[in-house]
């Protein structure tokens, strides 16, 4: 646990918005007394605890390099008055005022950077967008902006094992206390008042906050980043949950822009398993630069760093997407191969849906493990239409986003979604993940607007594949592989159509990059202290993580489960156990029966010697969420709560 003494700490400081609302936030100062850069995070996920434990290493490490460090409750969430929300613009406006608000104090000099992953990327994207003065710079890391294709419906297709997860544990975090206790009982008043709500208001509280009027997951405003002018860093994963996010905020950021994307998780990159690099090592040259006015020669360096996966290299660009990248057209052939040349033949390939599809594919939920990285694509491939090219007399570089344009006829069936995979397969006959897409057949033509598909119809599809960068050696082979599932990434259909691929006119369209004329040099990137704790409130929690995979050879049923268990001791004596597990299944007999059943546990002794148990159990499937909750206070039933 930390509790260092050469920095000056402010754990509760109540920060005042227009509209009457505090947020609470945790404030840390160099020890020397002065005026400082501020650098400024806001979380959903509650800065005394959960949220805390994860910024503890970074705030620390800015406040020894000569910034206060401002952790901020969002409303309604942790310690802060109000209800929380998935309005980014209207976040971004109180995160503005917690800006000028932080430049006004007397241990500011008036520069102000704000940054964050996850959530924290968002709010750092609409907080640039509403231009406060004295911010100076920005770095969203793993997030979005808002839109409906990044994270929501990419492709029009219902997100599931991901959202409902998170919307599970969202519930848990809503249902606990605070865990700073003030002398005052703010803590306890803002507890009962969440409680209150969710008792008086029933599901209609909570769900008005994360689903719109059908039930789906609500889809933000999204977030003008057009208007974002001040210097912002983007960091991306080619392995986070919607890679493609991360990438076009980058291109449609308007003032000076940086871009750095690694082989990543949803997580840290020097918490990762696979090229792991010192990040806070490279935001801080950023922020030294455009927050304090330092000359160390950043805005001179290449605008863009890549990790090439398959070579296991960085490299250096100038610009995004790469001014040098080629178009290769991989055209799907007689016997199910793939080539350079079009096909001129009326063959085409049937195909019937299976719903199973999908279990080896990036499952970013299980990061608690490290190990949720694509498995091989072997037994997907299986289950799907694959079209594979001869053995490559070249290596290839793709760098940017893929396109799989498709002929397909739905000949069975009222809905139809399709699943596209770029897989490079070893000489071994193992087959790697490189990107995936998918793309609602209703959607074809606007996410916003659904429009039927017509049975006997032959149509073009046009599935935009995620961003990456892949280098694929001499002797593997290119894999197309065509599916109407990833699960439980999305949820199947209800029924299991019956499609019919045409190969005239089909193709995989990709955007191969060879080699500058001249090597682009920029700086190696710092790797990880191996001696630094990164995670200085948790401690060893004693139960292992899980991420299995089970089939049912009889029923053809499969089950995805994760599970974790993380432990925190937080600076101010709380001792916060959070345990959650996920399961979703699914059957080749019957998709419309697919189901995901999420349970929290969260064990709190709060610094006072309070014991507090909050428990919650979920069932979600395509169109019906059912959850309950209770809390126990000191072994004695405090609330309960059934939706």
């Amino acid at each position: 646990m930390e509790d260092r003494r050469d920095v000056r700490w402010v754990q509760n400081i109540l920060i005042p918005l227009n509209d009457g609302i505090q947020l609470a936030a945790t404030l840390r100062l160099p020890s020397a007394p002065g005026k400082y850069p501020v650098v400024a995070t806001f979380s959903p996920y509650r800065k005394d605890d959960r949220g805390g434990a994860s910024a503890a290493y970074s705030s620390s490490y800015f406040t020894d390099h000569g910034y206060a460090t401002l952790l901020v409750d969002l409303q309604g969430c942790g310690s802060s008055d109000g209800v929380t929300s998935l309005d980014y613009e209207k976040e971004g406006r109180e995160a503005a005022e917690v800006v000028e608000w932080a430049a006004a104090q007397d241990w500011c000099d008036g520069s102000v950077a704000v940054w964050g992953i996850s959530h924290g990327a968002y709010l750092s994207v609409a907080v640039g967008a509403q231009r406060p003065p004295h911010l100076k710079a920005i770095a969203p890391m793993h997030g979005g902006t808002g839109r409906r294709e990044e994270a929501f419906a990419p492709g029009g297709c219902k997100v599931c094992m991901v959202n409902v997860s998170w919307m599970a544990m969202m519930l848990a975090l809503d249902l606990a206390p605070p865990t700073l206790q003030d002398h005052d009982g703010r803590w306890m008043h803002i507890w009962r008042g969440r409680l209150d709500r969710l008792d008086r208001d029933g599901m209609r509280d909570f769900d008005e906050r994360y689903n719109d009027a059908e039930g789906n997951p609500k889809d933000p405003k999204p977030i003008a980043t057009e208007q974002i002018e001040v210097p912002t860093f983007v960091i991306g994963g080619w392995r986070d949950y919607f890679p493609q996010a991360m990438v076009n905020a980058y291109r449609d950021v308007a003032g000076y822009k940086k871009l750095l994307v690694g082989p990543w998780l949803h997580q840290y990159p020097d918490m990762s398993t696979r090229a792991p690099i010192d990040f806070l090592h490279e935001l801080r040259r950023f922020f030294d630069h455009w927050v304090k006015g330092e000359r160390n020669g950043i805005s001179h360096e290449p605008s863009v760093t890549l990790y090439v996966q398959g070579a296991e290299r960085w490299k250096h660009e100038r610009e995004w997407p790469i001014a040098r990248t080629q178009t290769q057209d991989w055209h799907l052939q007689p016997g199910h191969a793939l080539g350079l040349t079009s096909t001129q033949s009326e063959d085409s390939d049937a195909y019937r849906a299976d719903p199973t599809v999908g279990t080896a594919a990036t499952l970013p939920d299980a990061i608690q493990l490290g190990v949720g990285f694509a498995q091989d694509q072997a037994e997907d491939d299986r289950r799907s239409l694959i079209y594979t090219s001869e053995p490559l007399e070249q290596g290839i570089e793709i760098t940017g986003s893929p396109e799989a344009i498709l002929q397909v006829t739905l000949e069975d069936g009222e809905e139809l979604q399709l699943v596209a995979k770029l897989n490079a397969v070893a000489p071994d006959g193992s087959s790697q993940l490189i990107t995936t897409g998918w793309l609602s057949a209703a959607h074809r033509e606007s996410l916003e607007r659904a429009q039927p598909v017509e049975r006997g119809v032959l149509t073009e599809y046009r599935v935009g594949l995620w961003v990456t960068s892949y280098f694929v050696p001499a002797g593997h082979r290119l894999r197309l592989s065509i599916s109407c599932s990833d699960f439980p990434l999305v949820w199947p259909l209800r029924t299991n159509p019956t499609i019919r691929v045409q190969l005239h006119g089909s193709h995989l369209r990709l955007p191969v990059v060879p080699e500058p004329a001249e090597p682009i040099d920029g700086p190696a990137l710092p790797l990880p202290d191996p001696t630094v704790n990164r995670r200085p409130w948790h401690v060893p929690s004693g139960e292992p993580s899980t991420w299995k995979i089970e089939r049912d050879m009889v029923t053809g049923g499969v089950s995805v489960k994760t599970g974790s268990t993380s432990d925190v001791r937080t600076p101010t004596g709380a001792i916060v156990r959070v345990k959650q597990s996920v399961r979703a299944t699914t059957s080749a007999a019957r998709p419309d029966a697919t189901a995901v059943h999420c349970e929290a546990h969260l064990d709190i002794r709060l610094p006072a010697g309070e014991h507090v148990e909050v428990r919650t159990r979920s069932r979600f499937t395509r169109d019906t969420t059912v959850l309950t909750g209770e809390v126990i206070l000191d072994g004695c039933p405090f609330f309960k709560g059934e939706w």
